[in-house]
């Protein structure tokens, strides 16, 4: 189901189009990474998606409904959406008074909010600091906090602004596992924004790339994090479930892996096993034909026209992705 459609949607400032989308969707439970250079329209893009600005013309539907761009309609639609800007700003409070402060203006009862404060603190693995004076915390603890405050309201949507942009290194390490553990809950729709284009590929399978307001195509990549593990003396990156590749040249624990598309191979499956899925997507591109596989997550695969005519490969069929060994890349700890 889609969440947000966007259709024929143009912001502009000053004569200039900073946003032109004729068609964008995004799914219920997926996870995006919105990427582009500077001035591309993602901050733009954030703001009508957290129902904080409208657009200059076109429609958007939230859950299926068209958007009233009334504040008495948007206050209540903006309790679906949590947004983490690049530098939040922490209430004179404590850790705890901030992370649900978005739960008292809205009533909830002290020890319905107490449990909620507690279960979003201890996502972010901050529950010790919750009596702590938030304005002195450091700068990834406070972006710690701000996920927390967002996420204590189980808003629908998660909006990330460069949430790791002016963080250290362990702190960085720490939110982007936090994102991870929400994708794959699938409970949350993600989107993150970043130039970051291997913390991207990591997390969001999905992507939204901007170039002067428009979507743009970029290559298609396959990379995951995901779980080593030893199986009769061969070492294995284990994505989801049903869906895993052979990583000889790493040993045990959490890792990324990077799958060459050119290098998969997609054949017809008579029944469900490892590494098989329906096939969901097919686009022509000169006389190469890119192609997604759902193996839980999304594999992208390509192979010559001609291959494809002769596999009988069509979308909705079942189909056994193979990945040899030479076509994955890993990183230890990533």
């Amino acid at each position: 189901m889609s969440l947000f459609e966007l259709r024929d949607v143009r912001v502009v400032y000053d004569g200039r189009v900073v946003l032109d989308l004729s068609r964008l969707n995004i799914e219920e439970g997926e996870a995006y990474s919105l990427q582009g250079p500077n001035g591309a329209g993602k901050s733009t893009l954030l703001g009508i998606l957290s129902f904080l600005n409208a657009p200059h013309q076109g429609q958007i539907r939230f859950e299926g409904c068209p958007v009233v761009w009334k504040e008495t309609a948007l206050r209540a639609l903006r309790r679906n959406v949590g947004l983490v800007e690049q530098h939040p700003v922490m209430f004179s409070r404590s850790v705890r008074d901030n992370v649900g402060y978005g739960l008292a203006i809205r009533g909830v009862d002290k020890a319905r909010r107490n449990h909620l404060v507690d279960e979003a603190l201890d996502l972010v693995g901050l529950a010790h600091l919750a009596d702590s004076y938030a304005p002195r915390l450091s700068g990834g603890e406070t972006q710690r906090v701000a996920i927390a405050r967002s996420l204590a309201s189980r808003p629908k949507v998660l909006l990330l602004d460069e949430p790791t942009a002016s963080v250290d290194t362990q702190n960085r390490v720490i939110i982007e596992q936090i994102v991870a553990d929400l994708r794959d809950r699938g409970d949350t729709t993600i989107v993150l924004c970043t130039h970051n284009r291997s913390q991207a590929a990591a997390l969001c399978p999905e992507v939204i790339y901007l170039e002067d307001g428009r979507l743009a195509a970029r290559p298609l990549r396959n990379s995951y994090a995901g779980q080593f593990v030893e199986d009769n003396g061969q070492t294995w990156c284990r994505i989801a479930a049903g869906f895993r590749v052979p990583v000889p040249q790493c040993g045990p624990g959490r890792g990324r892996v990077v799958i060459e598309p050119g290098a998969v191979r997609l054949s017809v499956a008579s029944a469900p096993g490892l590494n098989r899925g329906i096939l969901t997507r097919v686009r022509l591109e000169g006389d190469m034909v890119s192609l997604s596989v759902d193996l839980g997550r999304p594999l992208h695969a390509q192979m010559a026209l001609k291959e494809f005519w002769g596999a009988g490969l069509e979308i909705g069929a079942l189909v056994q992705a193979d990945i040899p060994a030479e076509a994955v890349e890993c990183f230890s700890g990533s």
